[in-house]
Protein backbone atom coordinates (compact mmCIF):
# COMPACT_ATOMS: atom_id res chain seq x y z
CA UNK A 1 0.00 0.00 0.00
CA UNK A 2 1.27 3.32 -0.76
CA UNK A 3 2.51 6.01 1.76
CA UNK A 4 -0.64 7.44 1.81
CA UNK A 5 -2.59 4.48 2.16
CA UNK A 6 -0.73 3.41 5.54
CA UNK A 7 -1.15 6.82 6.95
CA UNK A 8 -5.08 7.03 6.51
CA UNK A 9 -4.86 3.39 8.52
CA UNK A 10 -2.78 4.48 10.99
CA UNK A 11 -5.39 7.58 11.15
CA UNK A 12 -8.17 5.36 11.53
CA UNK A 13 -6.22 2.76 13.78
CA UNK A 14 -5.75 5.43 16.44
CA UNK A 15 -9.65 6.99 16.00
CA UNK A 16 -11.38 3.35 16.90
CA UNK A 17 -8.69 2.95 19.48
CA UNK A 18 -9.07 6.58 21.18
CA UNK A 19 -12.12 7.88 20.10
CA UNK A 20 -14.21 4.30 19.73
CA UNK A 21 -13.89 2.83 23.62
CA UNK A 22 -13.93 -0.23 22.13
CA UNK A 23 -11.40 -1.59 23.88
CA UNK A 24 -7.06 -2.77 23.23
CA UNK A 25 -8.14 -6.07 21.53
CA UNK A 26 -8.02 -5.24 18.06
CA UNK A 27 -9.29 -9.04 17.24
CA UNK A 28 -12.50 -7.92 18.43
CA UNK A 29 -13.47 -5.09 16.70
CA UNK A 30 -15.48 -6.02 13.25
CA UNK A 31 -14.24 -3.02 11.12
CA UNK A 32 -16.16 -1.80 7.78
CA UNK A 33 -14.41 0.15 5.07
CA UNK A 34 -17.03 1.79 2.85
CA UNK A 35 -16.14 2.53 -0.72
CA UNK A 36 -12.92 0.41 -0.36
CA UNK A 37 -11.87 0.45 -3.46
CA UNK A 38 -9.67 -2.72 -4.24
CA UNK A 39 -9.44 -2.96 -0.38
CA UNK A 40 -5.84 -1.28 0.62
CA UNK A 41 -6.94 0.32 3.11
CA UNK A 42 -8.92 -3.36 4.58
CA UNK A 43 -5.75 -4.98 4.15
CA UNK A 44 -3.77 -2.32 6.72
CA UNK A 45 -6.71 -3.03 9.34
CA UNK A 46 -6.09 -6.81 9.11
CA UNK A 47 -2.59 -6.21 9.29
CA UNK A 48 -3.22 -4.27 12.41
CA UNK A 49 -5.28 -7.16 14.10
CA UNK A 50 -8.79 -5.93 13.25
CA UNK A 51 -11.82 -8.01 11.69
CA UNK A 52 -11.93 -5.77 8.72
CA UNK A 53 -14.26 -6.03 5.55
CA UNK A 54 -14.67 -3.85 3.12
CA UNK A 55 -17.67 -3.06 0.45
CA UNK A 56 -18.14 -0.63 -3.03
CA UNK A 57 -20.14 -0.12 -6.08
CA UNK A 58 -19.15 -3.10 -8.54
CA UNK A 59 -17.44 -1.35 -11.62
CA UNK A 60 -15.89 1.71 -9.48
CA UNK A 61 -12.25 -0.07 -9.53
CA UNK A 62 -10.44 -2.01 -12.03
CA UNK A 63 -7.56 -2.93 -10.21
CA UNK A 64 -7.10 -6.65 -8.30
CA UNK A 65 -8.52 -6.48 -4.72
CA UNK A 66 -5.27 -6.84 -2.60
CA UNK A 67 -7.11 -8.76 0.04
CA UNK A 68 -8.76 -12.08 0.60
CA UNK A 69 -11.79 -11.96 -1.52
CA UNK A 70 -14.15 -13.32 1.09
CA UNK A 71 -12.99 -9.64 2.67
CA UNK A 72 -14.58 -7.49 -0.07
CA UNK A 73 -18.04 -7.66 -1.18
CA UNK A 74 -20.07 -5.70 -3.67
CA UNK A 75 -22.84 -3.06 -2.95
CA UNK A 76 -26.32 -3.92 -4.47
CA UNK A 77 -27.71 -0.98 -5.98
CA UNK A 78 -31.84 -1.66 -6.85
CA UNK A 79 -32.77 -1.32 -4.31
CA UNK A 80 -29.72 0.01 -2.72
CA UNK A 81 -28.47 -2.30 0.09
CA UNK A 82 -25.22 -3.11 1.68
CA UNK A 83 -24.44 -6.95 1.45
CA UNK A 84 -24.18 -7.40 5.47
CA UNK A 85 -26.58 -8.11 8.16
CA UNK A 86 -28.10 -5.99 10.72
CA UNK A 87 -25.69 -5.19 13.45
CA UNK A 88 -22.69 -6.58 12.08
CA UNK A 89 -20.19 -3.82 12.62
CA UNK A 90 -18.29 -1.90 15.78
CA UNK A 91 -17.61 0.49 13.57
CA UNK A 92 -18.12 1.19 9.54
CA UNK A 93 -15.50 3.85 8.30
CA UNK A 94 -15.01 6.04 4.90
CA UNK A 95 -11.85 8.13 3.41
CA UNK A 96 -12.75 10.48 0.88
CA UNK A 97 -16.19 8.65 0.13
CA UNK A 98 -19.11 10.57 0.91
CA UNK A 99 -18.35 13.89 -1.28
CA UNK A 100 -18.88 11.53 -4.11
CA UNK A 101 -22.50 9.68 -2.70
CA UNK A 102 -25.30 11.07 -4.89
CA UNK A 103 -27.63 9.39 -2.52
CA UNK A 104 -26.25 9.92 0.55
CA UNK A 105 -29.04 9.28 3.01
CA UNK A 106 -29.44 5.83 1.71
CA UNK A 107 -26.19 5.20 2.35
CA UNK A 108 -26.24 6.61 6.07
CA UNK A 109 -29.28 4.49 6.94
CA UNK A 110 -27.59 1.76 5.24
CA UNK A 111 -24.83 2.37 7.62
CA UNK A 112 -26.71 2.73 10.52
CA UNK A 113 -28.30 -0.86 9.90
CA UNK A 114 -24.98 -2.66 9.81
CA UNK A 115 -23.83 -1.08 13.03
CA UNK A 116 -24.23 -3.03 15.99
CA UNK A 117 -25.95 -0.74 19.11
CA UNK A 118 -22.95 1.80 20.16
CA UNK A 119 -21.35 1.14 17.49
CA UNK A 120 -19.48 4.43 15.45
CA UNK A 121 -19.43 5.85 12.05
CA UNK A 122 -16.29 7.44 11.10
CA UNK A 123 -15.61 9.29 7.61
CA UNK A 124 -12.86 11.98 6.65
CA UNK A 125 -13.90 13.95 3.73
CA UNK A 126 -13.32 17.31 2.32
CA UNK A 127 -15.12 19.70 3.25
CA UNK A 128 -18.04 21.94 0.79
CA UNK A 129 -15.62 24.93 1.01
CA UNK A 130 -12.54 22.93 0.39
CA UNK A 131 -9.92 25.21 -0.75
CA UNK A 132 -7.94 26.33 -3.20
CA UNK A 133 -9.65 23.94 -5.66
CA UNK A 134 -11.77 21.39 -5.80
CA UNK A 135 -9.44 18.07 -4.73
CA UNK A 136 -10.60 15.68 -7.47
CA UNK A 137 -10.34 17.72 -10.92
CA UNK A 138 -8.53 20.68 -9.42
CA UNK A 139 -10.51 23.41 -10.62
CA UNK A 140 -11.18 26.52 -8.23
CA UNK A 141 -14.40 26.85 -6.33
CA UNK A 142 -16.21 23.79 -8.07
CA UNK A 143 -16.97 22.45 -4.74
CA UNK A 144 -18.48 25.85 -3.82
CA UNK A 145 -20.64 26.08 -6.75
CA UNK A 146 -22.16 22.57 -6.73
CA UNK A 147 -24.53 21.30 -8.04
CA UNK A 148 -24.80 24.56 -10.19
CA UNK A 149 -21.67 24.83 -11.77
CA UNK A 150 -21.50 26.68 -15.19
CA UNK A 151 -19.69 24.80 -18.48
CA UNK A 152 -18.18 27.92 -18.81
CA UNK A 153 -15.89 27.89 -15.38
CA UNK A 154 -14.90 24.33 -16.18
CA UNK A 155 -14.10 25.62 -20.17
CA UNK A 156 -11.87 28.43 -18.57
CA UNK A 157 -10.29 26.58 -16.54
CA UNK A 158 -9.65 23.82 -19.18
CA UNK A 159 -8.17 26.18 -21.54
CA UNK A 160 -6.14 27.71 -19.58
CA UNK A 161 -4.44 23.93 -18.44
CA UNK A 162 -6.04 22.72 -15.64
CA UNK A 163 -6.14 19.06 -15.77
CA UNK A 164 -5.59 16.00 -13.44
CA UNK A 165 -3.64 12.88 -13.71
CA UNK A 166 -6.40 11.79 -15.79
CA UNK A 167 -6.35 14.03 -17.85
CA UNK A 168 -3.05 15.37 -18.94
CA UNK A 169 -2.61 15.37 -23.22
CA UNK A 170 -6.28 15.92 -23.68
CA UNK A 171 -7.75 18.80 -25.41
CA UNK A 172 -9.63 21.10 -23.38
CA UNK A 173 -12.80 20.71 -24.92
CA UNK A 174 -12.49 16.96 -24.10
CA UNK A 175 -11.33 18.19 -20.61
CA UNK A 176 -14.60 20.12 -20.05
CA UNK A 177 -16.98 17.45 -21.44
CA UNK A 178 -15.15 14.93 -18.44
CA UNK A 179 -15.59 17.73 -16.20
CA UNK A 180 -19.07 18.54 -16.32
CA UNK A 181 -19.96 14.85 -16.34
CA UNK A 182 -18.05 14.86 -13.21
CA UNK A 183 -19.72 17.22 -11.65
CA UNK A 184 -23.56 15.73 -12.61
CA UNK A 185 -22.66 12.66 -11.27
CA UNK A 186 -19.33 12.19 -9.48
CA UNK A 187 -19.50 14.89 -6.54
CA UNK A 188 -22.30 15.56 -4.08
CA UNK A 189 -21.07 17.96 -1.80
CA UNK A 190 -22.82 18.89 1.44
CA UNK A 191 -22.74 21.81 3.84
CA UNK A 192 -21.80 21.08 7.11
CA UNK A 193 -25.04 21.62 8.76
CA UNK A 194 -26.74 19.57 6.23
CA UNK A 195 -25.18 16.95 6.87
CA UNK A 196 -24.91 17.30 10.86
CA UNK A 197 -28.85 17.67 10.50
CA UNK A 198 -29.52 14.51 8.55
CA UNK A 199 -26.61 11.85 10.95
CA UNK A 200 -28.46 13.66 13.83
CA UNK A 201 -32.30 12.36 12.38
CA UNK A 202 -30.62 8.99 11.44
CA UNK A 203 -27.82 8.06 14.45
CA UNK A 204 -29.24 10.59 17.21
CA UNK A 205 -25.49 11.65 17.35
CA UNK A 206 -22.68 13.93 15.45
CA UNK A 207 -19.64 15.30 16.39
CA UNK A 208 -16.30 16.66 14.11
CA UNK A 209 -13.85 15.50 15.81
CA UNK A 210 -11.64 18.49 15.01
CA UNK A 211 -8.76 17.91 17.77
CA UNK A 212 -8.87 14.85 16.78
CA UNK A 213 -7.69 15.67 12.88
CA UNK A 214 -5.45 18.30 14.04
CA UNK A 215 -3.36 15.78 16.37
CA UNK A 216 -3.22 13.07 13.82
CA UNK A 217 -4.10 13.72 10.14
CA UNK A 218 -0.80 13.99 8.26
CA UNK A 219 -1.67 16.61 5.72
CA UNK A 220 0.04 19.70 5.60
CA UNK A 221 -2.86 21.96 6.84
CA UNK A 222 -2.89 19.91 9.91
CA UNK A 223 0.47 20.03 10.51
CA UNK A 224 0.67 24.16 9.90
CA UNK A 225 -2.41 23.88 12.78
CA UNK A 226 -0.15 21.91 15.16
CA UNK A 227 2.35 24.71 14.82
CA UNK A 228 -0.35 27.93 15.60
CA UNK A 229 -2.00 28.98 18.59
CA UNK A 230 -5.48 29.97 19.10
CA UNK A 231 -5.98 25.92 17.93
CA UNK A 232 -9.91 26.49 18.63
CA UNK A 233 -10.01 29.02 15.91
CA UNK A 234 -7.17 27.08 13.61
CA UNK A 235 -9.44 23.95 14.03
CA UNK A 236 -12.60 25.75 13.07
CA UNK A 237 -10.62 27.08 10.05
CA UNK A 238 -8.97 23.67 8.74
CA UNK A 239 -12.52 21.84 8.81
CA UNK A 240 -14.18 24.59 6.95
CA UNK A 241 -11.33 25.07 4.03
CA UNK A 242 -10.03 21.43 4.13
CA UNK A 243 -11.16 18.24 5.58
CA UNK A 244 -13.58 17.24 8.14
CA UNK A 245 -13.52 14.33 10.16
CA UNK A 246 -17.12 13.49 11.54
CA UNK A 247 -18.44 10.82 14.05
CA UNK A 248 -21.53 8.95 14.90
CA UNK A 249 -22.10 6.86 17.00
CA UNK A 250 -25.50 4.80 16.95
CA UNK A 251 -27.88 5.73 19.58
CA UNK A 252 -31.21 5.16 17.76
Amino acid sequence: MSADGRAAADFLDGAIRLLGDLGADRRSIAVLDFGCGAGGLVGELVARGYDAHGCDVQGTWTAAPVVAPERIRFIETQPYRLPYADDSFDVVTSTSVLEHAQNKRECLREIHRVLKPQGYAMHLLPSKWYLPSEPHIFVPFVNFMWPNVPRWWLGLWAWLGVRNSFQLGLPWRRVVELNYEYCQRGISYWTLGRLRRTSLEIFGDFRVDTDYYIERADGGAAAICRKLPFRRFTGWLVSCTREIFVVSQKRT
